[in-house]
């Protein structure tokens, strides 16, 4: 893993935003964060492990990450590249913080927020989008937890030798982590995990043959003493464990006792056969012997009421012949009714004859002929009658139409001659409008010139008070150049003037001087009571370098401002602003009459136009109403011709007399000839229907049997009745024959009248049913018994043989499983001994550096020592004194000691991480503070080790304001407080002071 770049803006001391990058330094090796106390150098390290894990080493969960500095606009957030093998990430986050409300008073809380991107050959890709998805995908691609990072490549203040004082199972934790060796200990628990299950399972074997043995004795031993107790009695076999032999002299044991159980059921079902057999023939011939008796009963029954039968038999056929003649007699009946009823209407319809009609057809048929054509004269002269009102009425409403539609057609030509006149009037004022429309675009065009000039005259008073304003502002720039200038160049002169001095301070008796390397110093200067610091001089040089360009913002937005009024200037022109809003309105009045006499012009256009439309209108119809009046007086003539010639052939039909009267006259003589020719003709139908009727009804008595109508009447019995005589008669024959068919069958005959005994036959059969199901149930038992039994020693055989096969495998891997467990001399699993080879390999690389840090006086010790009370063995550490040579505890160690050891100890972490292939790779390491607890020697010392790490490309960042430290590495990140609050950051490389 590699830490390649870092931005940050309104974070922590950090008001505006500023970018670390970290990639320009693998050349180096090894580069300084410097800064005064407070200034935030650790904010640093916190922003990068914000950016990966939400949260910041000395921060912890409190939410203060915003400056409190930072503008309301300002978002507070951090960006991070980092790669991890050929990936190169960015995770963009941001923490939760209040701010004010864009519209009203008050604050708002804005929500955390996170990013994760990869650089691909298109840009950058999303990844995760949320706090939760970033968090989860940082933790698994970067493979460390935030505590682990802070002990491996972050080691922030109040952290560092936290990995040097861990506990075994602390230091366990960490290196599982680093060294991706959980595979092993999911082989330990596998191993275990089948051995439990092995274990599991040959203790169910053996629960199966113990189970399955005892059951398979208690079985052969209820069948052989004919026991049907229950299974598990207190007095069962022997429970020893059962053996192949037991099991082949069970069986045998239990085949013969099943083959004994079989017999006695086949006898006892021979038995039990018979006497049903002996049951079954005896029911059989009682009931043969009831079945003839009860035949013989019903004949004798039916002899008895056999001449009532047959007086109903004959009864039957009467009445029978009786319905069958019923219909010619009661035509025969109805044809005598109707002749009468005929020779009654016939004589009415005479009495009704006029006077002058003699009652002989021939004559009333003629006389009802000249009936018939005198009322339809009459009734044709009657609706003639009624319909001369409507006749007179029409003429009358077609004259009338006549005359409107000539005064219509008068009307309309009367309007179309005044058109013309009409049409040439609205074509003037069309005109007039139009000349007066012309100058519209032109007035247009002079409203915008006026508005713009306008405008441009009051932008430039506006703009001549922005043109002082900034004038302003850049002459007083340009002063706090001059002063800044002036103060920077002063301190820089009384710093290079107490430069002796400062170097005097620190020349020691018997030490080289840094300058001319002489070892005596017979007259230092004296320190310069103006003397300064290099961080003063430089912050001077920075306040007149921003002075700088801030004047030239100020002349640049001068010139801007000035040049954007001589535009507007040209604009207005030499006219004064009253002139200009005069000359608007002027324009503005013009445009407006030009507008109405477009909008006029438009108006009688379409007035023009509906002229036209309806003066074409007018004209078509004028021709419609010419049609019609042509029309109306065609159809009064032919109304008025109607009228007078129905009036004249009324008068020919009515003779004189009214319509009515002549109606009725003719009506009435003409119904009651009607009525006698209906009524004769209906005699000479009822005569015809008499004659037919009376020698079919005379045919049909002499062939049913009858002499007379009254006899055939008399024989007569309704359907139902003869329904229930058929009936009863049809239920005696069929009774009849029925008993006698019984009697006929041939198992019927020779009975004799002697009936068995049933009850000892049945008695007998109970008896016999009750022993058979006693043997098959017995049997059944057998058999079950036998099967279960033969069941129970198969699984018994297969417990036997499984555990005979398994039982070397179950012990090899009891043995195996207990090993990695732990269950070994050194009291080592298999993942405590694997890292205990890795914690040895990291004591090896620590001790490299650490001899070089403390002169060869301290090495670190992999203690592999069995501890106590469960916990991990193997993964101690000891520090060993070459003064003393005897092993301490690390927690003895002094501040200064601790500080080396840890720093050899993350060290020789990293290079064992990254040497391993499946591991975490490190290759950036930050190292806050600690460099001050050392003194001169050691720091040198330590500072050499650092040195070492250039060659293995891996780079480490030091937080120190040690001035020794400063002026060792060039490569440097310095982080300055700004006037007023807050910090910045400078990046640069410095070259190392020249010494003599």
């Amino acid at each position: 893993m590699r830490i390649l770049r870092l931005a940050l803006e309104a974070f922590g001391p950090f008001r505006d935003r500023f970018e670390v990058d970290f990639a320009s330094f693998q050349g180096d090796g090894v580069y300084l964060i410097a800064g005064p106390t407070g200034a935030g150098k650790s904010t640093v390290l916190d922003a990068i492990s914000f950016a990966l894990y939400g949260s910041a080493p000395r921060y912890d969960e409190r939410a203060h990450l915003r400056s409190d500095l930072a503008g309301p606009g300002s978002p507070t957030v951090v960006e991070l590249d980092v790669q991890l093998g050929e990936r190169v990430l960015r995770v963009l986050r941001s923490p939760e913080y209040e701010r004010p409300k864009a519209r009203g008073t008050g604050m708002t809380r804005e929500p955390a927020r996170a990013t994760l991107l990869e650089r691909t050959a298109d840009g950058w890709e999303a990844i995760a989008t949320t706090t939760k998805e970033v968090g989860h995908e940082v933790g698994r691609l970067v493979g460390l937890t935030k505590q682990e990072f802070l002990q491996v490549i972050l080691l922030a203040q109040g952290g560092f030798a936290e990995f040097l004082r861990a506990t075994s199972d602390e230091r366990k934790a960490l290196l599982l982590r680093l060294f991706g060796t959980g595979d092993l200990g999911g082989l330990r628990d596998l191993l275990e995990a089948d051995r439990k299950a092995l274990a599991a399972e040959r203790e169910a074997q053996e629960a199966v043959l113990a189970d399955r043995g005892r059951r398979v004795r208690e079985a052969v031993a209820a069948l052989a003493a004919g026991d049907e107790a229950d299974d598990d009695a207190d007095d069962s076999p022997d429970d020893g464990a059962v053996t192949v032999e037991e099991l082949d002299a069970l069986e045998a044991a239990l085949a013969e006792s099943s083959e004994r159980a079989a017999a006695l059921a086949a006898e006892a079902g021979d038995a039990e056969r018979q006497a049903r057999h002996a049951r079954d023939a005896a029911r059989e011939r009682l009931a043969l012997l009831r079945r003839r008796d009860a035949a013989r009963d019903a004949l004798e029954a039916l002899a008895l009421i056999g001449d009532e039968v047959d007086a109903a038999r004959a009864r039957l056929d009467e009445a029978e012949r009786a319905a069958e003649a019923r219909g010619a007699l009661d035509r025969w009946a109805r044809a005598d009714a109707g002749v009468a009823g005929a020779d009654a209407a016939l004589e009415l319809a005479a009495a009704e004859l006029p006077d002058d009609v003699e009652a002989v057809r021939d004559a009333v048929v003629v006389a009802h002929d000249a009936a018939g054509d005198d009322a339809a004269v009459a009734q044709a002269a009657a609706e003639l009658e009624r319909a001369m009102p409507g006749l007179a009425a029409a003429t009358a409403r077609a004259a009338t139409a006549a005359e409107a539609a000539s005064a219509a057609l008068s009307a309309a030509r009367t309007e179309r001659e005044l058109h013309p006149a009409e049409r040439d009037r609205l074509v003037a004022a069309r005109e007039a409008a139009s000349m007066a429309a012309a100058g519209a675009d032109a007035a247009e065009a002079a409203v915008t010139a006026a508005q713009d000039r306008l405008a441009a005259a009051r932008d430039v008073a506006s703009l001549a008070v922005e043109v002082g304003a900034a004038r302003t502002r850049a002459t007083t720039a340009l002063e706090l150049v001059r002063t800044q200038t002036a103060h920077a160049a002063a301190l820089q002169e009384a710093r290079i003037a107490g430069i002796a001095g400062e170097l005097a301070a620190g020349l020691a008796d018997d030490e080289p001087c840094p300058v001319c390397g002489s070892t005596t110093h017979p007259a230092p200067a004296e320190p310069s009571p103006d003397a300064t610091t290099p961080e003063a001089v430089a912050a001077a040089w920075e306040r007149a370098e921003a002075a700088v360009a801030a004047a030239r913002e100020a002349d640049a937005a001068l010139a801007e401002v000035d040049a954007r009024r001589a535009a507007r200037a040209a604009v207005a022109g030499d006219d004064d602003e009253r002139a200009l809003a005069a000359a608007l309105e002027a324009a503005r009045a013009e445009r407006e009459r030009c507008r109405s006499a477009a909008v006029e012009r438009a108006r009688l256009q379409r007035e023009l136009e509906a002229h036209d439309a309806a003066t074409a209108a007018l004209d078509e119809r004028i021709l419609a109403l010419e049609s019609d009046a042509a029309q109306a007086r065609e159809r009064a003539a032919a109304v008025a011709a109607r009228e007078a010639d129905a009036r004249e052939r009324l008068d020919e039909a009515l003779g004189g007399d009214d319509a009515a009267t002549l109606v009725a006259s003719s009506t009435a003589r003409r119904d009651a000839l009607q009525r006698w020719l209906d009524a004769e003709a209906g005699r000479r139908a009822a005569l015809a229907e008499h004659a037919e009727a009376a020698a079919a009804g005379a045919a049909a008595l002499d062939a049913h049997g009858f002499a007379t109508r009254e006899a055939a009447v008399e024989a007569r019995l309704e359907a139902s009745e003869r329904a229930a005589m058929r009936a009863r008669i049809r239920d005696h024959d069929a009774q009849a024959a029925s008993a006698r068919g019984v009697l006929a069958q041939p198992e019927l005959a020779d009975l004799g009248d002697e009936a068995p005994e049933l009850e000892p036959l049945e008695a007998a059969l109970a008896e016999a049913t009750a022993a058979q199901r006693a043997a098959a149930r017995a049997d059944a038992e057998a058999d079950q018994r036998r099967r279960l039994a033969l069941a129970d020693a198969s699984a018994a055989r297969g417990a036997l043989a499984a555990l005979g096969e398994g039982a070397a495998h179950a012990m090899a891997l009891r043995a195996l499983a207990g090993a990695l467990r732990g269950e070994n001399p050194r009291r080592q699993d298999i993942e405590t001994y694997v890292l205990a080879t890795r914690l040895a390999a990291i004591v090896d690389a620590a001790n490299l550096r650490l001899a070089g840090m403390t002169g060869g006086r301290f090495s670190l010790l992999h203690d592999e020592s069995t501890a106590y009370r469960g916990r991990a063995s193997g993964l101690g550490l000891l520090a060993l004194d070459a003064h003393t040579g005897k092993a301490r505890t690390t927690e003895s160690l002094s501040g200064g000691e601790t500080f080396l050891a840890s720093l050899a100890l993350a060290l020789g972490l990293a290079d064992v991480v990254q040497a391993e292939a499946g591991g975490v790779s490190l290759e950036t390491l930050f190292v806050d503070e600690g460099f001050g607890s050392l003194d001169a020697d050691t720091l040198e010392q330590a500072m050499a080790v650092l040195d070492d790490l250039r060659a293995g490309g891996r780079s480490v960042g030091v937080i120190s304001h040690v001035q020794q430290m400063q002026e060792r590495i060039p490569a440097r990140i310095r982080v300055v407080p700004v006037p007023g609050g807050g910090s910045r950051i400078v990046v640069a490389q410095e070259a190392l002071p020249a010494a003599g």
